[in-house]
């Protein structure tokens, strides 16, 4: 059970992740003159192209994946692969606060370190599991099987 609640933590933080991206995004919409660039095909003095079109799209699929991944995969694999990803998208993000600062929508680099926070959480919520936890839980499912038999018996 501890497990469980273990990896809904670290779900939670990575659709939250997800969801602060999709809001970034939108507050990004609202700078004054972001909407022109955009037809003109650049943003943030980038051509808007396929390569920037999947950036985007991966820093809101990739977590969202992530979080699925987090019930599916073993613990230990879970643990390293949210080490990981978290440090990378969290740092990513720590980078955006500063693009950010000083924009003309106030909310942007707030919502950027709240995003930023989450990734970095992930780290710290995949280390926190115990690594004895993993031996416990081995431990009753073998104390579990040994009692079926011995009532069985």
């Amino acid at each position: 059970m501890r497990s469980l609640m273990w990896k809904l933590r670290i779900a939670t933080l990575w659709v939250f992740y997800a969801v602060g991206m999709i809001l970034l995004f939108l507050l990004v919409l609202m700078e004054p003159g972001f909407i022109d660039g955009l037809r003109s095909g650049r943003i943030m003095e980038m051509a808007v192209d396929s390569p920037v079109t999947l950036e985007m799209a991966a820093f809101v699929l990739v977590p969202l994946v992530l979080a699925f991944l987090t019930f599916v995969l073993t613990d230990t694999v879970v643990r390293w692969a949210n080490v990981v990803a978290g440090a990378f998208f969290g740092a990513m993000m720590v980078w955006d606060v500063f693009e950010h600062w000083g924009a003309a929508v106030m909310a942007a680099p707030v919502v950027s370190e709240l995003v930023a926070l989450s990734g970095l959480l992930v780290v710290v919520m995949a280390l926190m599991k115990p690594k004895d936890e993993f031996a416990e839980v081995e431990r009753k499912d073998a104390d579990a099987h040994h009692r079926g038999h011995t009532l069985a018996a």
